[in-house]
């Protein structure tokens, strides 16, 4: 397996696989400067494959948050595979690096600069600017796992806005509030309204209808209706450090052998692919990561089922596909 290539799962420890013992050490930040096709830096990854690190601080009890993971250093972008048990999640809390999430699995619950709660479903991307305090939390019905995308001007981590490390946010019915009476996400989401005239500024994308009223202000620039090949289109979003592109792969479609200045991390949500980095071909499956640091060639080709891929890349450069 070659050391650019990182199956998520193994590394969250959530899916009772392994990766090889290189990618469990501690590596310096990518050096750009020395990219070959035969030396290719990789990204720091911690912790070792295996555990289940709570992101927020030593135990569950002296965090502020019940996300478990573990998070891909690269020198602009630093992602993470992480999760939170239903009904649980951060505090409200900022940092000063932007945060994009791709929802894989439940739904999650959030609340942006006192904007209304909002829902991010599977296949949705949330959106947390720079600064933002915010939470976000599991909602009630099942475990939430998601795909954690920063910008790399702050940790993977910000405070809480009380200061206190004293555990998860909880919903009515779990954790510390277990004999409060439980809601269903359906409940939650009936009770927390709509924005019929889109008053509130958008946080949350859904990649099968990225499409806005115009005029409604967002977090994020969008540009729905990318066609990068054909049989490869899907949607992106640019912000302040940080591009984002959900695209859906046809069977068998290509993203042509290319290379760029952005560094870029890009994850099989759904599917399979086969991806050549600086000429090495390897088949990724749901849930893998792969590296690609700036100015080295990279492709993909989608199964015979075709791919939903989530692409991250820095904003030093436009998107390059």
């Amino acid at each position: 397996m070659s050391r650019n290539l990182i199956h998520a799962a193994d590394v969250i420890g959530c899916y009772g696989k392994f990766v090889p013992t290189d990618y469990v050490k501690k590596v310096p930040l990518c050096n750009t400067s020395t990219v070959t096709k035969n030396s290719i830096p990789r990204p720091t990854i911690r912790p070792a494959p295996g555990s289940r690190r709570v992101l927020s601080g030593p135990t569950m009890e002296t965090g502020k948050s019940s996300t478990i993971g573990a998070v891909l250093y690269g020198e602009h972008v630093a992602v993470a595979l992480a999760m939170q048990s239903a009904g649980s999640g951060a505090k409200a809390h900022t940092h000063p690096n932007e945060q994009f999430n791709y929802i894989l699995q439940g739904v999650m619950v959030s609340d942006i600069n006192e904007a209304m709660k909002t829902f991010g479903k599977k296949g949705m991307i949330v959106h947390t600017p720079s600064m933002s305090v915010h939470t976000g939390q599991a909602c009630p019905d099942e475990d939430m796992y998601f795909f954690a995308m920063k910008d790399t001007r702050h940790g993977i981590v910000g405070p809480p806005v009380d200061g206190k490390y004293d555990g998860p946010f909880y919903l009515p019915g779990f954790g510390k509030r277990a004999e409060e009476p439980r809601r269903t996400t359906t409940q939650m989401m009936a009770e927390s309204g709509t924005d019929p005239q889109g008053g509130k500024i958008r946080y949350v994308y859904d990649f099968n209808d990225i499409s806005e009223k115009v005029g409604r202000l967002t977090s994020a620039r969008m540009v729905p209706g990318l066609q990068l090949a054909s049989g490869v289109s899907g949607g992106l979003l640019i912000s302040e450090k940080l591009q984002v592109a959900v695209l859906d792969l046809a069977p068998g479609a290509t993203l042509p052998t290319h290379e760029h200045e952005n560094e870029q991390f890009t994850l099989v949500a759904e599917g399979d692919v086969r991806a050549s980095v600086a000429g090495n071909l390897h088949h990724l499956k749901e849930r893998f990561v792969i590296h690609v640091p700036p100015q080295v060639s990279h492709g993909i080709v989608a199964g015979t089922k075709g791919a939903r891929i989530v692409t991250v890349q820095d904003t030093r450069f436009a998107f390059a596909g």
